[in-house]
């Protein structure tokens, strides 16, 4: 069926057929990068994977890049270096905070005056009461000296008389410590206690040492900016694009939407939601969840009144077949099937708003639960293909490295386990 499916496109695979981290995907290079440093985001693709998309498939000079899932705001960066508008929606309020520090231009008056007031709220003289965030971990996020002084460099940028943009900035600088300094990390679908041989001592002068280094980028960067960003965000779900986009009126869209792989990024970004201010209770947490695309298992997972109808046979037989499966959570299923549903949402509303002759790339991964690999890269291209689209072909970027169960159970079809760029045109 893998084949099959295969077959009615045009699928490059890469020259190694190891896995391999020295893809255009790999993101970590670009974290030592002007406004990348800011925040070391965990997701992301490289500037340059976005350039290479936009040179190759873009035909309007003038013309706008959107990506509906923005992340830290990587590809409005990198189609504003080449002169191209930009729109981005992100539904995480912390990473839409995030893209909106980053994407956006700062006089030298703000340089200035970011530069006096970073300087301003290091200097914790005096003990304030605060009051940590609900979340349930939050007493055991820091030691406690580390604890009390960034919780008072906060107040002391709350309180600051600054305008809008450094308010912003010191906080995103502060936000920005907040995992290095902590004694979690992440890792895998979520947070991590972190573990040493040694004890870890890290002393007020080594928090004031990463507040003082993440401030001196961020100086640095908007003091000798040579961008003009030109980028519209929205604090929302992309499948309400057409509610701020005309139809027809973009040039290009890339973007990669989360994996249909149980990842909360809710749970990844714990720290930064609670601690920012961004989610104040668990109430808040759980409407945000439901604002996200299923890729997980904390979302509204009902499938009743759902039409299923637009999921092809041969994701329907994938289906049918991990129902005979043991799996470690019966809501898995269920979960896929949305997923694909709101991704069919999201290439509708992408159709919609591309100019003709434009451009879709999607960085995606595939999945696999149960030993049934889901081919994620092909179902989309089939629906796109379906609705219009032409699939111009399938990159295969890099292959997924999987756990020794899964390695033994899928490694017939371990070909189609992989990350891959789907590029559509209109």
């Amino acid at each position: 069926m893998y084949r099959e499916l295969e077959q009615k496109f045009k699928v490059i695979y890469p020259e190694s057929e190891n896995a391999t981290y020295s893809s255009l995907l790999n993101y970590s290079d670009d974290l030592n990068r002007p406004r990348q440093r800011w925040y070391r985001y965990k997701e992301g693709f490289s500037l340059e994977l976005v350039r290479k998309l936009i040179n190759e498939y873009n035909k309007n000079n003038k013309g706008t890049i959107m990506d509906p899932f923005l992340g830290s705001g990587s590809t409005i960066i990198a189609a504003n270096q080449l002169g191209l508008n930009g729109i981005g929606f992100e539904v995480n309020p912390f990473s839409y905070f995030l893209s909106k520090c980053k994407l956006q231009n700062y006089s030298t008056e703000i340089a200035l005056e970011f530069k006096n007031a970073s300087q301003e709220v290091l200097n914790v003289e005096y003990e304030r009461d605060y009051k940590l965030p609900a979340l349930s971990i939050s007493k055991n996020v820091f030691n406690p000296d580390v604890e009390n002084y960034l919780m008072n460099v906060k107040e002391n940028i709350l309180e600051g008389k600054y305008s809008d943009e450094v308010k912003n900035l010191l906080i995103l600088g502060w936000i920005s410590s907040i995992e290095p300094l902590s004694n979690y990390r992440k890792g895998g679908n979520g947070l991590k206690k972190r573990k040493y041989v040694k004890p870890r001592i890290i002393t007020v002068n080594d928090a004031r040492s990463e507040l003082h280094t993440f401030y001196t980028n961020i100086f640095d960067d908007i003091a000798t900016n040579d961008i003009t960003f030109k980028a519209q965000i929205f604090n929302d779900s992309c499948m309400n694009a057409r509610d701020y986009v005309e139809d027809g009126s973009v040039s290009g869209i890339i973007f990669s939407p989360p994996y249909a792989n149980c990842f909360d990024y809710t749970e990844i970004y714990k720290l930064e939601l609670w601690f920012g201010g961004f989610v104040n209770s668990y109430e808040d947490l759980k409407k945000l969840r439901k604002k996200s695309l299923r890729s997980h298992l904390n979302g509204e997972l009902n499938l009743e009144n759902v039409d299923t109808t637009k999921l092809s046979e041969s994701t329907q037989e994938l289906l049918n077949s991990l129902a005979t499966k043991k799996l470690w959570d019966k809501r898995i299923p269920a979960m896929l099937q949305l997923y694909y549903l709101d991704m069919f949402k999201v290439i509708d509303q992408s159709y919609a708003v591309l100019e003709d002759n434009g451009f879709c790339a999607i960085v995606v991964g595939n999945s696999s639960y149960g030993g049934v690999v889901f081919p994620t890269d092909l179902i989309l291209a089939e629906y796109a293909q379906k609705i219009g689209f032409k699939v111009d072909k399938i990159e295969v970027d890099r292959y997924i490295i999987t756990s020794s169960q899964q390695y033994e159970s899928t490694k017939e079809y371990g070909k189609y386990l992989r990350e891959s760029v789907v590029c559509l045109i209109k």
